[in-house]
């Protein structure tokens, strides 16, 4: 079996965050990418056509796709198919025996969006790029942040195209996982409830 798909980026869903990852995010980390690696199949939610039993797609198209980039934020963890995506490829990773390898890389590439104190402990084991403070909707084009966001885009471009020669090839079996076993580990943690000051009077 072959890949269909590189790359499959992994994100909540949201009025605000749909509209950026697909007319921002996607587009220009194609662009970087084809200037590091050439043309590479990117899969975003979109491309499930209307009447697909969209739980099997999705499954396919991980177990199709060579790594993971998960858009992490507060939101994510909340979301059952974000986890389950991130469950699938994590158990992939154990499979190859990449868990706690030398070879230092994984097929789960993150990309922080926002809040990271409700992200589970899981994550904290694997190294991910911040674009917290370039991930805005309305950012203006020509801005110093603008340019900085591009400038992420291209180190996650570069990490993409050093890490896609090293994945092994496309095995039948992957379509058969569940991701059962990592998908308990990345239930979001509850966050932190804020203790109001003491008054000294």
């Amino acid at each position: 079996m072959d890949y269909e798909h590189n790359i499959f980026v992994s994100y909540a869903h949201g009025d605000i965050w749909s509209g950026w990852v697909l007319e921002k995010f996607v587009p220009k980390l194609k662009g970087y990418l084809q200037l590091e690696a050439g043309r590479l199949e990117v899969f975003a939610d979109t491309q499930i056509q209307t009447g697909a039993r969209w739980a099997s797609v999705l499954k396919r198209a991980v177990a199709r796709s060579q790594l993971l980039v998960p858009l992490l934020s507060a939101d994510y963890f909340q979301r059952e198919w974000c986890r389950r995506e991130m469950a699938l490829m994590l158990e992939r990773e154990q499979q190859l025996g990449l868990v706690g390898h030398d070879d230092n890389y994984g097929l789960v590439i993150p990309v922080r969006l926002g809040d990271g104190d409700c992200y589970p402990d899981l994550i904290g084991h694997i190294q991910y790029l911040d674009f917290e403070d370039y991930a805005d909707p309305d950012l203006p084009a020509g801005t110093e942040r603008a340019s900085k966001f591009n400038q992420q885009l291209k180190k996650l471009a570069q990490t993409i195209a050093r890490t896609l020669p090293r994945v092994p090839g496309c095995l039948d079996s992957w379509q058969a996982f569940s991701g059962n076993e990592f998908y308990s580990q990345l239930e979001a943690k509850p966050l932190p409830v804020p203790t109001p000051p003491r008054l000294i009077v």
